[in-house]
């Protein structure tokens, strides 16, 4: 509980002035809280919540360093000796794909990825929250993204190009919960 605490007070203080950002972030942590339940040990119960909180939290003006959220947060964190949810933080939702796009690449392999159900789920909780914080569909939250943004711009390019991964990680994420009873078969 310490960790979700901790990085429920980092969020807080750094995202809440954000508007529909810290929004969004809230509807994730209660994804999240609600996608805990596939756990068995309350440890990865926490992790899970806490990069829920801790996910965007490199939108935060002070934290800005290279202008990409996952590795400006990911930092932020690495300078609190966080390193796994840094990790976590760093390739949540697939940001390898924009990250090369915007040829900074090499800066986020600098921190080690986690593959594991735990990173799986945060995409799930991210992928399946709107930017007003709202639990939605996968599609619906692909078809938000693909409607704000223009078939050129970087973000709209990196969603298209990451979308069989992302699906693959909402999948696992979705059996998981179906194996715990917490979803009928999709």
């Amino acid at each position: 509980m310490e960790i979700q605490k901790w990085a429920e007070e980092q969020a807080t203080s750094l995202l809440s002035s954000l508007g529909n950002r810290w929004l969004h972030v809230q509807g994730v942590v209660e994804q999240a809280k609600w996608v805990s339940a596939i756990f068995n040990e309350e440890e990865d119960k926490n992790l899970l919540i806490a990069a829920a909180y801790l996910h965007d939290i490199g939108y935060a003006p002070s934290l800005q360093k290279t202008g990409f959220h996952p590795i400006d947060g990911a930092c932020y964190l690495r300078s609190c000796n966080q390193y796994r949810l840094a990790s976590l933080v760093a390739y949540h939702s697939e940001s390898t794909f924009e990250a090369e796009l915007r040829g900074i690449l090499p800066e986020l392999k600098k921190i080690p990825r986690e593959h594991s159900l735990i990173a799986d789920a945060l995409t799930y909780c991210d992928m399946t929250t709107n930017g007003d914080g709202k639990q939605v569909s996968f599609q619906e939250r692909l078809d938000d993204i693909f409607s704000r943004y223009d078939p050129n711009h970087i973000v709209y390019k990196a969603i298209k190009a990451a979308a069989p991964a992302l699906t693959l990680g909402v999948r696992h994420t979705e059996q998981a919960l179906y194996q715990k009873g917490l979803i009928s078969k999709t």
